[in-house]
């Protein structure tokens, strides 16, 4: 899906030229032949109406000759598009680094253009049809693409938190800046225009487009909430001057539609409300077709684009609201939920939509360029070049004076205003696309050119002033005001980040130099070239700053005693910076990280969603972080559910069977047994079903005897009717007998069966009720309704009454339909615990991968340890509060678990498929098909359960990852685990005491504390950068497993670990764990998967650290380790040579040494790249062990083990050798090697055989490179962790059984054990 969305990614720019032209062509086309179609909402009149005289003329060229001209003039379009969008991409490279943004170029080139086709013919054919194209066209064409595209890129959370900022802002201040334009122009004009003509101008002048100015405060860094102000402002302003322009324009040009001044301030209402309704329903229905849409970028773009213009259209031309503010409502929708597009996709659908903007910009400035030279210039004076002048500073003043109007609101709400802010907000209210397209408008409508070419070229001068001069000069106000200076945090980060860079370099060139393909490179030129400088040290060279304030390093002073540098503490202003700098850093790593776990399917939407909202809303107040208890909201369950689950279960809650006591008597005995038996219950169930159907009979019957009787004339004959409805009657009072009766009995059964106990339940109460209501039904049916056909209305009203009643009996049947809807119930429980246990699960993500690098945030010790422990405060209450809810609701944690495993082996296995198809082992064809079916996967798990039920205590020894797979090791470790309980605070060990076993945690949450930086379970806290003596914290929970550590090496314990609830474990001694590491030595050992579990519980930390493995997830890092392993140093005479073929290289246990400098190294450390040979030194209390990851180039062979039954032969590992066996033979002598080692067969039978297949040592060691590995008589022999004959030991336990050895000399003299009968071969890796 990558290669395919980069191949669509590079058809963006033809896609979008292509869609922009058609719509172009087709609009130039149409108005070419049949005139002007306006399609505003003050348009929708008659056609005849609005049709100019331009129009008219055009449209009596013949409906033929339209056509003809379509087909003709169609490529010239084209060409003059594909030529606007050609200097358009000149114009912005060439002027990238002039301070004048680019659309202004284009407008001049569409100018120069114009000009040129005024004098040429040539150039006129291709400009003609563009020159007289419909301005509403060009409205409905770009404005959509333009507005969403704004809106789909801002920061929602920050417009919402500006919202009645921006409010005020586009809506009274658009009006006040309007009506003072207005009042401007009808005073310093000559025009002679009116108050509507006026209005009409300065609706047209009070739009602002500052994109150009946004653009320029994102690149210097400056505030994000003024440049999100000031966006959401021409956002909504945009389509509040379209509504007033478009009021004003029915008075000026269609005076029979005007409405009254209540009917224009309803218009207003109901354009500028109802268009953001419409917009919301769109972008609802718009998000949940992408949610449901699993990474196909081509479907999700063409929905977002099909819902950009059919909100536009539909709303501007149907339900005449505004199209306008429908799109911002539907831009900034998307944009709050864009989880629901799929993550491989977001990406490139934002570059689509750039791309669209961008085209968009470039074809409106060329058309308004060529239009104004052929339209706007024809009738300009020398006073309209003065009236454009007071003009643009005007507009400046009056935008000043609006906002200063409502400054003292504006700074009290939201963000709040600064007077720096305010200056820049005024200068920054540049004029673009939306207002030229209304002076075409105006152009296209006006009958004489004072209305017209006036707004026209006033417009079009406005818009390249304030480009010209504002956007260019912005940068300088923003230096002056002090708002373009780089903090010192800033400037200590950029440093850093730069110092770490150059180390990269540095490391970088190291490694290359000893490459021997580029060993004559010419190294001086390439340090040069590669050379980084930091792009804020130019800004510190300010001659009127302190010197020591623009220091990016340290600042240290000398000490007046013993004349040494000391370092400064910051002030007290400085470590404000600096811990707000940091603290923003810190936030926004964590946003990062949780999009990563989105991105990657480890996180839900809405859990993401949830995240990033608490991230946001601390950013926004200043020395907050993510509190936890907002957190908590998220999986405590509150409002209606729970109210409604307890409500159902006391409705179904009865006493049971057993606690309710059997009668003493026989008849009663058998009432018990009658009233429990499900036949009863079915047969009461089936009456109550066959009761309904003649109580609505009664119903019917009882209207049409009313009708009747009121009809009937007195003295009349009674016709048949009656008498026939008397005899429905009468039978329905027959069945209404019978019913009772039926229910009757059932009652008197279970008072005879259940006592006093009857009354009890809730049912049974409500049974009786409905018991004397059917009473009480009959004897006023008796009574009062006999016989007579003349009913009374009020007697009728008792009896339907009573009837009605009757008929609740009806409810009793929902008793059955309780247990669905609890379900239901407990379904929409879940999911919200599921959710909450999610947000948790990624808030412990984020802050673990933030620990990691938060060292490398700020440099100063003391905000490094405030916010180390802020971090790791937060993810311990949360690893506890996730850990108490996983004991309550078990399914929940077992739920988000499974899924996360799942995604995790779909994700590489789709990377997997990407690789294969990089190395040219698949073909496109073949990857996508894999591709489509991982895919496919991943889609169903979004439909996972939300609970799954918690597999039993036993099935968690088989997810032990030393324990998996091995049946006989199970069973063992089952027959001699414990399972022990622990109260709430009771210690299961304590730090200091002797190991003592394995415990294994089937139930509840232990908190686990020590000093060590690696605590013995499953998930060390690690953080980087810790100190020594530094204590650390963390929560256990189901199936973790502490005391592995402890085990091999027989150290003390190195933490406590205390009960935070009633606790369940299981516990394997340390006798019982020795006998298994002695008794299941066959390959792979129990000692080696224990030693190598532990490898890369150590390593992973220690990868992560490294700068090359920053962008990595705990889950990549794993994974990459999974490809190690531990060295058999004793083979090697505790050396080991360190050589290309090895990536990574970490000690474990015990010390090492550099070879060649007698380095000291401890463990647990990653060697350096830099150490070539390692030597060790083996003690019986601290054995060194190695753990090893080849490359993944390395072409070794891929072999289990090897083995070796004759005992003169030396043995070496596997990893050292270097075979050229082709893979038929490998394969073949890794089938031999199984054969023998699983064979029962003679010490004699099996010798012959290992000699048959098994290459020779010497040869083997001289093919490898290596000198014969023979141990001397000096050197310790530890008891090696690899499957052995026991060198240590007179008696081995294989596989259960007891072998006698008997000791062999060697060629060398040193002692060997003799292979036995029965015994496992042994194996080296």
């Amino acid at each position: 899906m990558k290669k395919r969305v980069v191949k669509l990614r590079e058809l963006v720019p033809a896609v979008a030229a292509l869609a922009v032209a058609v719509l172009i062509q087709s609009a130039t086309g149409s108005s070419g032949g049949s005139g002007h179609t306006p399609t505003t909402q003050a348009t929708h009149a008659d056609d005849h109406d609005l049709t100019t005289h331009n129009g008219t003329e055009e449209h009596d060229d013949g409906h033929d000759d339209g056509h003809d001209d379509l087909h003709a003039h169609a490529p010239k379009v084209i060409v003059f598009i594909s030529g606007s969008c050609l200097f358009g991409a000149i114009s912005r490279s060439l002027f990238k680094k002039l301070p004048i943004p680019y659309t202004v170029v284009l407008l001049i080139l569409g100018a120069i253009l114009g000009v040129v086709a005024s004098n040429v013919p040539l150039v006129e054919e291709h400009t003609r049809d563009v020159a007289h194209m419909d301005p509403h066209v060009l409205l409905q064409i770009f404005l959509p693409v333009l507005i969403f595209e704004s809106a789909f890129a801002m920061d929602v959370h920050t417009f919402m938190r500006s919202f009645s900022q921006v409010c005020i802002l586009a809506l009274f201040g658009l009006v006040v800046a309007s009506v003072l334009t207005a009042v401007l122009a009808m005073n310093l004009f000559n025009y002679n225009w009116n108050f509507s003509e006026a209005m009409m101008f300065g609706a047209i002048m009070s739009a602002t487009d500052p994109v150009a100015v946004v653009a320029l405060l994102k690149d210097l860094g400056a505030s994000k909430q003024l440049g999100t102000i000031i966006e959401g402002e021409s956002l909504l302003n945009d389509g509040c001057a379209i509504v007033i322009f478009n009021v004003f324009m029915k008075m000026v040009f269609f005076p029979q539609l005007t409405s009254t001044v209540g009917q224009n301030v309803l218009y207003f209402l109901q354009v500028a409300v109802a268009g953001p309704l419409w917009g919301y329903a769109v972008a609802k229905v718009t998000v949940f077709f992408l949610s449901h849409i699993f990474n196909d970028a081509l479907v999700e773009i063409t929905i977002t684009l099909a819902a950009t213009y059919l909100t536009y259209y539909i709303g501007d031309i149907w339900l005449e609201v505004s199209g306008v503010l429908a799109v911002v409502v539907l831009g900034l929708i998307v944009n709050a939920e864009k989880t629901s597009i799929s993550p491989e996709v977001e990406v490139f659908l934002h570059r689509f939509w750039e791309m669209l903007a961008y085209l968009a910009n470039t074809l409106i400035f060329m058309m308004v360029g060529v239009v104004v030279t052929q339209k706007a210039l024809v009738a300009v004076d020398k006073m309209d070049w003065f009236y454009l002048i007071i003009l643009y500073l005007a507009i400046t003043i009056i935008r000043g004076m609006v906002i200063s109007l409502f400054s003292p609101i504006l700074s009290r709400i939201g963000y709040g205003l600064t007077w720096r802010n305010a200056v820049i907000m005024t200068w920054g209210g540049l004029r673009g696309a939306v207002g030229l397209a209304l002076a075409l408008v105006v152009e296209n409508l006006a009958g004489n050119d004072v209305i017209g070419s006036k707004f026209l070229f006033h417009t079009a001068g406005i818009v390249v002033l304030t480009l010209v001069i504002n956007a260019t000069t912005i940068q300088t106000l923003l230096r002056i005001l002090g708002m373009s200076d780089i903090s010192i945090p800033k400037r200590l980060a950029m440093a850093g980040a730069v110092r770490r860079i150059h180390e990269g370099q540095n490391r970088t060139l190291n490694m290359l130099k000893s490459d021997r393909f580029l060993a004559d490179a010419d190294w001086d030129i390439a340090t040069a070239a590669c050379e980084i400088s930091d792009p804020y040290s130019a800004l510190s060279d300010d001659e009127n700053a302190p010197a020591d304030e623009l220091t990016l390093g340290e600042r240290k002073s000398v000490c007046p005693g013993c004349k040494a540098m000391v370092p400064n503490e910051p002030s007290p202003r400085e470590f404000a910076d600096m811990m707000e700098e940091a603290r923003l850093r810190m936030l926004k790593a964590e946003k990062i990280s949780y999009w990563k776990q989105f991105e990657h399917g480890m996180l839900a939407r809405e859990a993401l969603r949830l995240l990033v909202q608490h991230a946001e809303v601390a950013a926004d107040e200043k020395d907050q972080f993510i509190l936890v208890d907002d957190l908590k909201k998220s999986w405590q369950i509150k409002g209606i559910y729970p109210w409604l689950k307890r409500k159902l279960e006391d409705l179904i809650s009865e006493k049971k069977i057993a606690a309710i006591p059997m009668p003493k008597y026989k008849l009663g005995k058998l009432m018990y047994k009658i009233c429990h038996h499900m036949a009863f219950e079915v047969t009461i169930n089936i009456a109550i079903v066959l009761n309904i159907v003649p109580i609505i009979m009664e119903f019917v019957v009882q209207d049409k005897m009313a009708s009747v009787s009121t009809m009937a004339a007195p003295g009349s004959t009674v016709s048949s009717e009656p008498s026939s409805l008397q005899k429905i009657e009468d039978a329905l009072r027959i069945s209404n007998y019978v019913f009772f009766v039926i229910y009757a009995i059932e009652a008197i059964v279970k008072i005879l069966g259940l006592g006093r106990h009857y009354i009890v339940s809730h049912w049974n109460k409500f049974d009786a009720f409905i018991l004397v209501v059917a009473l009480v039904d009959i004897i006023i049916a008796e009574t009062l309704l006999k016989g007579s056909i003349t009913i009374n209305l009020s007697s009728i009203k008792v009896v339907k009454l009573f009837r009605l009643l009757r008929g609740l009996r009806m409810l009793r049947l929902t008793k059955a339909l309780i247990p669905k809807l609890i379900l239901v119930v407990n379904g929409k429980i879940n999911n919200q615990l599921s959710l909450g246990y999610d947000v948790g699960k990624g808030y412990i993500i984020g802050e673990e991968e933030v620990g990691k690098i938060i060292d490398r945030m700020v440099d100063n010790k003391k905000i490094l340890r405030e916010l180390k422990h802020i971090s790791e405060t937060g993810r311990l209450q949360v690893v506890k509060e996730l850990g108490l809810l996983q004991r309550e609701h078990p399914g929940i944690a077992v739920s988000v678990k499974t899924r996360q495993a799942i995604r995790t082996i779909l994700n590489h296995s789709r990377e997997t498929i990407h690789e294969l198809q990089g190395a040219g082992l698949l073909d496109e064809m073949e990857a996508h098909k894999l591709e489509l079916t991982v895919e496919i996967k991943m889609k169903r798990l979004m439909n996972a359960p939300s609970s799954i039920p918690p597999p039993p205590p036993e099935n968690l020894l088989k997810n032990v990852s030393w324990l998996a797979g091995d049946m006989k090791l199970i069973d063992f470790i089952k027959a001699r685990a414990s399972l022990l309980h622990f109260d709430y605070g009771e210690v299961i060990v304590r730090e200091g005491d002797e190991s003592d076993g394995l415990f294994l945690i089937v139930s509840g949450l232990v908190k686990l504390y020590g000093k060590s930086a690696f605590l013995d379970h499953d998930n060390p806290p690690v953080t980087a950068g810790s100190e020594e003596n530094e204590v650390f914290e963390d929560y256990l929970t189901v199936g973790n497993v502490i005391g592995e550590m402890g085990v091999l090496t027989k150290k003390p314990r190195n933490a406590t670990v205390t009960c935070e609830t009633t606790v369940q474990v299981y516990f394997i001694t340390a006798e019982d764990m020795n006998i298994a590491i002695d008794t299941f030595t066959l390959y792979p050992s129990l000692e080696y998967r224990l030693w190598r579990v532990v490898a890369i519980r150590i390593a992973t930390p220690l990868i992560m650290e490294q700068m090359a493995f920053q962008g990595w997830t705990q889950e990549k890092v794993k994974l990459h380790l999974e490809r190690g392993y531990l060295v058999d140093l004793a083979e090697s005479h505790f050396q080991f040579n360190i050589d290309a073929t090895l990536e990574d290289v970490i000690l474990i246990n015990g010390t090492a040494y550099n070879a060649h400098t007698r380095e000291e190294i401890r463990s647990p450390c990653l060697i350096s790249r830099t150490v070539h040979k390692l030597t060790f030194q083996y003690t019986a209390t601290e054995e060194p062990r190695l753990f090893v990851v080849r490359n993944a180039e390395y072409n070794g062979p891929i072999l289990d083990g090897r083995l070796d039954v004759d005992s003169k032969r030396s043995l070496i590992s596997i990893t050292e050798i270097s075979s050229n066996m082709c893979l038929k033979h490998a394969a073949e002598l890794r089938q031999k090697n199984s054969k023998v080692m699983l064979s029962r067969k003679s010490s004699g039978a099996a010798a012959k055989e290992e000699e048959d297949c098994i290459p020779n040592t010497s040869d083997v060691e001289q093919a490898a490179g290596v000198s014969p590995s023979v141990p001397t008589k000096t050197t310790p022999k530890p008891k090696s962790f690899l499957p052995s004959l026991g060198l240590s030991m007179s008696k081995e336990r294989v596989n259960g059984e007891a072998v006698e050895e008997s000791p062999v000399k060697t060629k060398q003299g040193e002692e060997t054990p003799e292979t036995e009968e029965g015994a496992a071969p042994r194996v080296n890796v």
